[in-house]
C-alpha cells in the first residue's frame, strides 16, 4: 500500500521521548499517539484500522476453530463393549490362569482349586482344602491335555499340581515340615514356560534366599499313565518322584578387600581366570575400596541424602526380595562343562534383588553342582534395578531403573539395545513388553520393535517404542492425575489386538487405548450391579487364543450385608474381542514375531560376528538420524 507522508510531519527521534523533563506530558504524547483523532494522519489512522480489523478476525477464527474442536470432541463417542457371557465365582477367587491352548481355566480362590472348561464355563474338576486360600498360581502346558500347576497359598505355603482332563493330583508341597515353627515361608513361585525348572523365594528368620528345582517331568507322565489305568481311589494319595534342587542362591554379599598385593598373585587365585570380569567375586585390595569411596564421596557429596550416609551394613537390614526370569538359548554364549538342550528347555536364568543395581545370570545345565554358586554372567547398571520384564523368545532384557531410566539389554550381543529417559519424577513400578517385527522374515535379518508400557508409582502411564538403532519413541497414556483414585493399576498391550493396550484404573474403569495416538479406543462396560473385584490389583487374564478377557467383579453389596449374612457373590465376566468386529483394523493375523525368528542359532564365533556386522549395517541410517538427539540430550543432563 502506497501511503504519502504530509510535508512538515516529523517523526521525534527515541532521544526525543527521553527528553521529556515533564512525565505528565510524556504520557499525553504516548497517548495522542495512539488515538486516532485529527491530529493524526489519514494514512495512520486507515493502518491502525486495518490492523485492528485483522487482529479481530483472526481472533474470530481461531475462537471458532475452538469451538470446532470442543464440538467434535463431544460429539465422538467412545464405543462401548460389553459383557459377552458371565459365570458365578467361588468365595474369594485371588487368582485366574489359563492354559497354552485356552481350553481350560485353573481358579485359585478361599477352598482350593478349581479347573474351568472355557468352551461350557463349567466346572471340569476340583482339589478342595477348606483350610487352604491360594493367593498365587502359574500354569504350564505338558501336552496330552495334562498341566503343571504350581501354587502359593496365605501362609506361604507353595504346591504343585497336575492337572489331566477332570483329575487334579497334588505332586508336592515344597515346603512342608513336621514342625511348623521350623517352616520357610514361600514370597513367590514360578517356573519356566514348559515346567522344567521351578524357582522359589524362601524367607525365614529374616534371611531369604532362592531355590531353584528342576521337575522331572517324563517321570511324572509316566507315573501320571499308570494312576490313569488303575483308577484307584488312592491314587491322589500315591506318592510322586521327587523334585531336584539344583542350586541354592543367597543375595550376593559385597566383596571384601584382598591382601594380595601384585597382579601375578591375584591370577594365582582365580581358578584359570573364570572370576575376572564377572563383577562379582572381583579381588580388589581394601586401599581401593577406601580411595574409591573417599573419591565418590568428595565428588557427589551435596547428592547425597543423610540417608544415604549411612553404613552399608545399616543401609541393607531387613530380607530382601529376588525377581528371576529363565532364559532360553540365544548367541554364541556357552560355558564349560555346560551340557546341550533339548527342544525349548532353559540353559539359564537371570535374576536381582531389590536395593542391587546388577543383573545375575545362572547357568542351570551345569554338570558339577556348586555349594555356594556364583554367578556366571554379570550385566551391570548404573542405577538401582526397580522392576524387569523379559521377550517370549528371551533375546532381550528390559530394566526399569531409578531415576526414569530404561535399558534393553541384547542377549544375542551382550551389549545394550537401547537406553531411553522417562518423562517425569515418579519411579517405574510396573513394564509390559510386547515385541513386534518389521520386516518379514524373507528379508534378511528381523529388526525386531519392542513396545512398552510402563506405569508408575505416582499413577502415570507411558507406550514406548525401541527399535534397533536408538530410534524411540515415548508417549504419555496417562498424565499423573490428580485424583489418586484415577491412577492406573494395570497397564498391558493386548498380544493379539496390534498397537492396544488395556488399562485398568483405580476407580473402575476398565479401557481399551491406542498406543501410537494416546487414545481411548473402547470402554469396557461392567454390569452396573458389579464392580472390579480389587481396584488395586484386578484380578483378570488376557487369552490370546480365544481372543478374550476374563475379569473378576464384586456385586455392589453393603458392608452389613457382607458381614451379617456372609453374602461375597463374585462373577467372572467374558469380553470376547473376537467377535466384536469394531476390532477387526487391529486384530493380528499372525504372531508378530515367533522364537524361530527372533532366536540364534549359531555354530562359532565367526557366524556370529558376521550377524552382528549385518545387523549393524541394516540399521546405520537410524543410528546416525538419532545421534544429534542423542548429543543434545546428554549436553541437557549434564552437570555444570
Amino acid at each position: 500500500m502506497a501511503v504519502k507522508v504530509t510535508p512538515g510531519l516529523e517523526i521525534p527521534e527515541p532521544s526525543d521521548y527521553s527528553s521529556c523533563e515533564d512525565d505528565d506530558d510524556a504520557v499525553t504524547y504516548f497517548t495522542d499517539l495512539h488515538q486516532p483523532d485529527k491530529n493524526r494522519p489519514e494514512p495512520a489512522r486507515m493502518i491502525d484500522k486495518l490492523l485492528n480489523n485483522l487482529v479481530d478476525s483472526a481472533w474470530e477464527v481461531i475462537t471458532e476453530q475452538e469451538k470446532i474442536d470442543k464440538d467434535a470432541q463431544a460429539a465422538r463417542q467412545i464405543p462401548v463393549l460389553n459383557v459377552t457371557k458371565e459365570m458365578k465365582l467361588p468365595a474369594r477367587t485371588n487368582c485366574i490362569v489359563c492354559s497354552e491352548d485356552g481350553l481350560y481355566l485353573f481358579l485359585g480362590h478361599a477352598q482350593g482349586l478349581s479347573v474351568i472348561s472355557s468352551s461350557t464355563l463349567t466346572s471340569v474338576g476340583t482339589w478342595k482344602n477348606e483350610r487352604v486360600e491360594l493367593t498365587s498360581m502359574s500354569c504350564a502346558s505338558l501336552g496330552n491335555l495334562t498341566h503343571l500347576l504350581c501354587t502359593v497359598d496365605d501362609m506361604g505355603i507353595a504346591r504343585l499340581f497336575v492337572h489331566h482332563t477332570e483329575n487334579i493330583y497334588l505332586i508336592k508341597i515344597i515346603n512342608e515340615t513336621e514342625d511348623i515353627n521350623q517352616r520357610n515361608i514361600c514370597a513367590k513361585f514360578d517356573m519356566s514356560i514348559r515346567g522344567d525348572f521351578g524357582a522359589a523365594v524362601m524367607m525365614s528368620s529374616g534371611s531369604v534366599w532362592l531355590d531353584v528345582y528342576r521337575f522331572p517331568q517324563d517321570v511324572w507322565l509316566k507315573e501320571l499313565e499308570a494312576k490313569q489305568a488303575t483308577q484307584s481311589s488312592l491314587a491322589t494319595e500315591a506318592k510322586w518322584s521327587p523334585i531336584v534342587l539344583l542350586m541354592k542362591i543367597k543375595p550376593p554379599e559385597i566383596p571384601a578387600g584382598t591382601s594380595l598385593k601384585s597382579p601375578s598373585e591375584v591370577l594365582q587365585k582365580t581358578e584359570e581366570g573364570t572370576i575376572i570380569g564377572s563383577g562379582q567375586n572381583h579381588l580388589i585390595s581394601s586401599h581401593q575400596w577406601e580411595n574409591q569411596d573417599a573419591a565418590f564421596r568428595k565428588m557427589f557429596m551435596k547428592y547425597l541424602s543423610s540417608s544415604s550416609m549411612r553404613p552399608p551394613q545399616q543401609k541393607a537390614e531387613g530380607p530382601s526380595n529376588c525377581t528371576c526370569h529363565f532364559l532360553l538359548r540365544e548367541g554364541f554364549y556357552s560355558m564349560p562343562g555346560e551340557t546341550k538342550a533339548a527342544r525349548d528347555i532353559p540353559i539359564s536364568m537371570c535374576l536381582w534383588w531389590s536395593g542391587s543395581h546388577n543383573l545375575l545370570q545362572y547357568h542351570l545345565l551345569k554338570k558339577e553342582k556348586d555349594s555356594e554358586p556364583r554367578p556366571d554372567v554379570l550385566w551391570p547398571n548404573s542405577q538401582e534395578i526397580l522392576c524387569s520384564a523379559v521377550s517370549a523368545c528371551t533375546r532381550f532384557i528390559v530394566l526399569g531403573l531409578d531415576g526414569q531410566l530404561v535399558t534393553i539389554w541384547d542377549r544375542r550381543f551382550g551389549c545394550p539395545y537401547a537406553n531411553i529417559m522417562i518423562p517425569g519424577d515418579s519411579p517405574i513400578c510396573r513394564m509390559k513388553l510386547l515385541l513386534q517385527s518389521q520386516l518379514p522374515v524373507t528379508q534378511g535379518p528381523v529388526l525386531p520393535t519392542l513396545q512398552l508400557v510402563l506405569t508408575c508409582r505416582s499413577g502415570e502411564c507411558y507406550s514406548l517404542t525401541a527399535s534397533k538403532g536408538g530410534d524411540t519413541c515415548t508417549a504419555p497414556l496417562i498424565e499423573r492425575p490428580a485424583d489418586p483414585s484415577s491412577s492406573v493399576s494395570v497397564a498391558v498391550p493386548v498380544p493379539f489386538l496390534k498397537c492396544l493396550v488395556l488399562l485398568m484404573q483405580r476407580n473402575g474403569q476398565v479401557s481399551i487405548w491406542e498406543m501410537e495416538d494416546s487414545t481411548p479406543m473402547f470402554i469396557l462396560n461392567l454390569p452396573h450391579t458389579h464392580v472390579l473385584g480389587s481396584l488395586r490389583e484386578p484380578v483378570y487374564v488376557l487369552e490370546p487364543v480365544q481372543q478374550n478377557l476374563y475379569i473378576t467383579g464384586n456385586r455392589k453389596t453393603s458392608l452389613v450385608k457382607v458381614t451379617e449374612k456372609g453374602e461375597d457373590e463374585s462373577s467372572l465376566f467374558i469380553f470376547s474381542f473376537s467377535e466384536c468386529s469394531l476390532m477387526d483394523l487391529y486384530r493380528v493375523t499372525r504372531p508378530d514375531v515367533t522364537e524361530k525368528e527372533t532366536r540364534a542359532t549359531l555354530s562359532g564365533l565367526e557366524e556370529a560376528c558376521n550377524l552382528y556386522f549385518q545387523e549393524r549395517a541394516d540399521s546405520w541410517k537410524e543410528r546416525n538420524r538419532n545421534l544429534a538427539f542423542q548429543w543434545e540430550q546428554l549436553l541437557k543432563r549434564a552437570i555444570k
